[in-house]
């Protein structure tokens, strides 16, 4: 097997030029050869191609071996250079070997200058090996080193005495700092680490691998002094000793997640909650209609003598307190039946000012500040008064010894950014209503929890705890979203964000109509009630307002009565939820019987067969539960000599 070989010769003789390269061929090298016997010949053999092996005669009339090994070695040229030369003494063949030539062969040894062009080829093709590695070794760890300064996580070095032994920029821009100079001089324990014992339990696990990451989390802060929740992946490198010698780390910023599953939890827990609430809130209003109606009937006899009428009076403002409160339960839960018209804000505000000066008291300055060119919003006027109202008095209650109250409106335009910071908001167009005080202020525990219901911060028997619960309930319900800034000593601001829409028909204010006297009429009244008492005395109350009444228990025997009544039913009151057929189907039902009859819905909440998330639709008339004789009374006349749906 031939081994091919480029050689170049620095060679004066042809003679001998022939003998070496024939003793090669012989060797069973395959040659490629060039003879330069100059340095501008050798200079342009270089400057052609490259070359296996260079074998120099020492000494030539114009031009010597060394020099020739000159030319060659100031390229920075690494191939073997071996003289062979008839003249070459010991000396010489030392310099010549300091020079940089690789070995020398007196000519005709040619056994000696076989195995010597075997070695060197070896020992060029190792170190043209190693240089290989060590370039692909150096690049391998720039491209390490680009990734680890350009990955998207924090990761870093760090020894046991808490010390950043080095740092990439994800950490940097992390933590806040200008440059990785600033991290490397901190020290961990009382610069990082909001409490430095938390790093030393970190520690004092000491089960640490090299094999694989553990998961752990902290409480670090940034330049600022913000905390944040970082996750950490932690590996151990330690010594033959299992001594650790540092620590390498990956950094994950989880404080918005971390946050979002807060807010999670807390909206799941105010979900069930609610869920509570409006099944409570169902079962008593059924209750309090009878209370409330019964003695409301009482009261309107005027027939008890004036010690008992005193007491039934009490009964019916106990009852009307706990009607409060079930009405809160149920704006809180979103399940009251919101009635929304297209609002202008500023307006409604407006025509609070008067009672909510009365209210505030004069310790306590009212400021507003309305946009001139304010949107308009889909809501219902009397749960937005409300949300005035509530927030109000808990602004008044903040400023014990007096303050500022102050309301107003903006246009503001959400983008992703801001949504990205405040994780219950929705990128859009909304209408703001804010109300701040210069009162007391909140902690951050305070504020976690201050749209739970019944909780409160007031001394007992001061507050219910459902003013701000009501509040969140209504906002949510209307598709607004609620955000807190408050700080202890600093005030509080809410400021609440409903969707503004494309303008339309503006509905008036708060104010209420002029009182007028509870209407009458004569028609026939179908009542459908599963709880008798409710059912006793909603036909009391008709009866004695000139209406007829037939009733029934539940949807199937409405439906036989319906089918046996020989005159016209005017009106079907139905509640909602019934056992057996809904009150939505029993209309559906009684419709094809009675084509021209009227439907008015009852119920203590609100139900997906007659509202759509908490708003009514289109044509449907509700009357909410606990209702009085002359609620009732409106309410039917209203449906009865209204248009036709």
């Amino acid at each position: 097997m031939t081994v091919a070989l480029r050689l170049l010769l620095i060679e004066d003789s042809e003679d001998d030029a022939f003998l070496l390269t024939r003793e090669l061929e012989r060797g069973g090298y395959s040659l490629q050869t060039a003879r330069v016997d100059s340095a501008a010949e050798l200079t342009a053999a270089l400057d052609r191609q490259p070359w296996d092996l260079v074998i120099g005669d020492y000494s030539m009339p114009q031009f010597s071996g060394l020099a020739g090994l000159n030319i060659i070695r100031q390229r920075g040229l690494d191939m073997p250079f071996i003289f062979v030369s008839g003249t070459i003494g010991e000396e010489t063949a030392v310099a010549a070997m300091r020079a940089g030539a690789n070995d020398y062969v007196m000519k005709g040894q040619w056994k000696r200058l076989l195995p010597a062009i075997a070695r060197e080829l070896r020992d060029v093709e190792e170190r043209r090996g190693r240089r290989h590695a060590e370039a692909a070794l150096r690049e391998s760890e720039a491209s390490y080193a680009i990734l680890v300064e350009h990955a998207p996580l924090g990761i870093y070095r760090s020894n046991t005495k808490g010390r950043f032994l080095s740092v990439n920029s994800a950490l940097v821009r992390m933590l806040g700092y200008g440059s990785a100079s600033e991290l490397l001089a901190l020290d961990m324990n009382t610069d990082l680490y909001v409490d430095a014992a938390q790093r030393q339990a970190l520690l004092d696990r000491d089960n640490y691998t090299s094999r694989e990451y553990d998961e752990v989390e902290a409480t670090w802060k940034r330049k600022d002094g913000a905390p944040i929740t970082v996750q950490l992946s932690v590996r151990a490198i330690r010594n033959a000793a299992n001594e650790v010698e540092y620590y390498e780390t990956f950094v994950r910023d989880v404080t918005e997640q971390r946050q979002l599953e807060a807010q999670l939890v807390r909206a799941q827990k105010l979900e069930a909650v609610g869920r509570l609430a409006g099944g409570v809130a169902h079962d008593f209003n059924n209750l309090l209609t009878v209370i409330l109606s019964y003695s409301s009937l009482l009261i309107e006899d005027n027939e008890i003598p004036p010690h008992a009428l005193e007491s039934v009076q009490e009964i019916k403002k106990a009852a009307d307190g706990a009607a409060g409160l079930t009405k809160q339960l149920l704006a809180f839960s979103r399940q009251q039946v919101l009635q929304p018209q297209v609002l202008d804000v500023n307006s409604v505000v407006q025509s609070t000012q008067k009672l909510l000066n009365r209210l505030i008291g004069e310790d306590v300055k009212l400021i507003t500040n309305f946009a001139p060119d304010l949107g308009v919003a889909r809501l219902d006027p009397g749960q937005l008064g409300q949300i005035i109202m509530n927030l109000a008095v808990n602004a008044r209650d903040a400023m014990p010894t007096g303050g500022i109250l102050t309301i107003e409106t903006a246009n503001v335009e959400m983008d992703l950014t801001y949504v990205r910071g405040h994780p219950v908001a929705q990128a859009g167009h909304y209408v703001m209503l804010a109300v701040s005080d210069t009162g007391i202020g909140m902690d951050e525990a305070t504020k976690e929890r201050i749209f739970e219901p019944f909780f409160t911060t007031k001394e007992t028997g001061k507050g219910t705890g459902l003013g701000l619960a009501t509040v969140y309930g209504i906002v949510k319900q209307s598709g607004g979203f609620i955000w807190v800034y408050s700080e202890p000593g600093r005030g509080t601001s809410f400021k609440i964000y409903f969707p503004r829409i494309a303008d339309g028909p503006v509905a008036e204010g708060l104010e209420a109509p002029a009182p007028t006297p509870t209407p009458r009429g004569t028609e026939t009244v179908l009542v459908v009630e599963d709880v008798s008492a409710v059912r006793g005395v909603a036909r009391e109350m008709l009866e004695r307002s000139g209406y007829r009444v037939i009733e029934a228990a539940n949807g199937d025997q409405a439906l036989r009565v319906a089918a046996k009544h020989s005159g016209p039913i005017d009106l079907l009151l139905t509640d909602v939820v019934m056992p057996g057929i809904s009150g939505r189907v029993l209309a559906q039902q009684l419709a094809e019987l009675r084509p021209q009859m009227r439907v008015l819905y009852m119920s203590g909440y609100t139900d997906d067969a007659v509202v759509n998330h908490g708003m009514l639709e289109p044509g449907i008339h509700y009357l909410q539960k606990p209702f009085t004789r002359d609620g009732l009374a409106r309410k039917v006349h209203e449906v009865l000599r209204g248009p036709r749906t």
